[in-house]
């Protein structure tokens, strides 16, 4: 009754405990807009006790409020659609915040009874739309309206995925609290901790990193859902239809150490078999000179019944994105990657740091899976073999580094007015155009020629109505992130096969 209630009403309108009045004194306030449904829609006092937050029929459960959103790319798919035609679009805006991690006065051990299961058990899940593609002031969360709620349980699947999750943070500290008895050696040996299990944890992630602050005390995480589960969350609520045409591993893994193990398995029963091979022992009805032909073959070994590897749920929910890559018998030669579009919106945004952005978690959150092929003859494809699987996430000097260097100049092309366009001509100083007839160029964002991770335009057609993006007053294709494709190939020869 209560949360019925309030569906459709924005923040600003149930806000009966003031909590907006706050923000005359201090725009930035976080976690306003769930201090305004604790408080003003149930009626209780906030506080930072780790315990759950309300009882349901005798059943204690946690209160969460998230945002969600339509993703810019989906925005012309919802115009003139209201109500559930409109939520269907509807995706996680971020991650879940469970709980803190337990550093003092003891380590949990077990999971059943730990303050993680304990908050995420049982999950009543409030959503806002966040009405913005760019950070707000708190003051305007007001003009939020409030969609619907949902209570979560997780699957024994999920389950099991997330008690793995929670066993290897346990189990990292663990080992750390047995090798040094001080406070002192134990925190200075956890400084960076949460980025190096990252690559490991399926569902979780730890937020903020675990270090040393300038005051000499020490900043700690909190256990948070990723963003990539919730929006799988999310998802599933607003399209009930969806449990009919998901598609799943036959069998699922419940960490990296299953799915790297069942990788190793299909690579010691395939590898150095050619296309022609695997077109026969796999039964792949694509054509061999087809350019999916490879990633059918490995949807085939994972027994996947769909057409793409990232449809599968069980990577989707992890933020693992599988690609194929194509290499040549010396290990060179491998394709840039496409990755991830670009909301402008928070590149106008001054104020917002580099480990608050949108690129920052992607980049945190997303791991590749890559099947890997080797072209021993460029003019035979059905010579090209099957060389095993390899994985990696990127690690923390890599997005401090690459990422926030491109993400900072092409930043400050934007504040400093310093972007335009850039032309193309021919050998008689001539503008030249493409087969759409318009005039070929690009903005100044950094390229591949000075950059690892660099800008991109993506679009079916190259003409000037596919120029959608509009940034500082210059018409542009939709931009993208991509990585270079020499640094996948030196990144790949560092790690070895499954």
């Amino acid at each position: 009754m209560l949360l019925e209630g309030v569906k459709g009403k924005k923040l600003g309108e149930v806000d009966k405990s003031h909590q907006f009045a706050r923000t005359e004194a201090n725009d930035k306030i976080t976690g306003i807009a769930g201090d305004v449904i604790e408080q003003s829609v149930f009626g209780y006092k906030r506080d930072s006790k780790q315990e759950c937050d309300i009882e349901i029929d005798g059943v204690l459960t946690e209160l969460k409020t998230t945002g969600v959103r339509v993703p810019k790319a989906d925005l012309p798919k919802v115009r003139g659609k209201v109500g559930e035609a409109y939520n269907l679009y509807l995706g996680a805006k971020e991650g879940i915040s469970i709980t803190g991690v337990t550093f003092e006065p003891w380590i949990q051990t077990d999971f059943n009874s730990s303050h993680f299961w304990e908050k995420s058990e049982r999950l009543l899940i409030v959503f806002y739309e966040y009405k913005s593609y760019e950070a707000v002031p708190a003051s305007e969360y007001a003009d939020f309206p409030i969609v619907d709620y949902c209570y979560n349980t997780f699957s024994e699947e999920e389950r099991a995925k997330l008690r793995n999750d929670w066993e290897i943070v346990r189990d990292y500290l663990n080992e750390i609290y047995t090798g040094y008895p001080t406070f002192g050696e134990r925190y200075e040996k956890l400084v960076g901790f949460t980025h190096l299990l990252r690559p490991n944890l399926l569902l979780i992630e730890l937020v903020p990193g675990f270090k040393k602050k300038s005051t000499g005390s020490y900043q700690k995480p909190r256990y948070r859902l990723k963003q990539t589960f919730v929006d799988y969350i999310v998802r599933g609520h607003f399209d009930k239809s969806r449990a009919a045409t998901e598609i799943s591993l036959k069998e699922s893994f419940s960490s990296f150490a299953e799915l790297d193990a069942r990788c190793h398995a299909l690579s010691v029963k395939y590898k150095g078999k050619t296309f022609a091979q695997l077109k026969k022992e796999l039964g792949v009805e694509a054509d061999i000179s087809n350019k999916s032909f490879g990633a059918q073959c490995v949807l085939k070994m994972f027994g996947a019944n769909c057409s793409r590897l990232n449809q599968i749920s069980d990577f989707t929910k992890a933020g693992i994105i599988a690609k194929t890559i194509t290499i040549t018998p010396t290990g060179g030669r491998t394709e840039d990657m496409k990755l991830h579009h670009i909301d402008f919106e928070e590149w106008a945004d001054k104020d917002i740091d580099f480990q608050d952005s949108d690129v920052y978690s992607y980049f945190c959150e997303h791991s590749f899976l890559c099947p890997v092929f080797c072209e021993n003859d460029s003019k035979d494809s059905n010579k090209t073999t099957f060389e095993g699987f390899k994985r990696f996430a990127f690690d923390e000097g890599f997005i401090e580094n690459e990422v926030k260097r491109t993400w900072e100049d092409s930043r400050n092309l934007i504040h400093k007015k310093e972007l335009k366009w850039e032309f193309k001509y021919d050998n008689n100083g001539r503008k030249r155009k493409n087969k759409c007839g318009s005039y070929i160029g690009s903005p100044n964002f950094p390229k591949s020629a000075d950059y690892q991770v660099f800008f991109r335009g993506g679009a079916t057609d190259s003409s000037d109505d596919a120029k959608t993006e509009v940034v500082n007053g210059i018409k542009m294709l939709p931009q993208y992130f991509w990585l270079k494709g020499s640094f996948i190939a030196n990144k790949l020869k560092t790690i070895e096969y499954l």
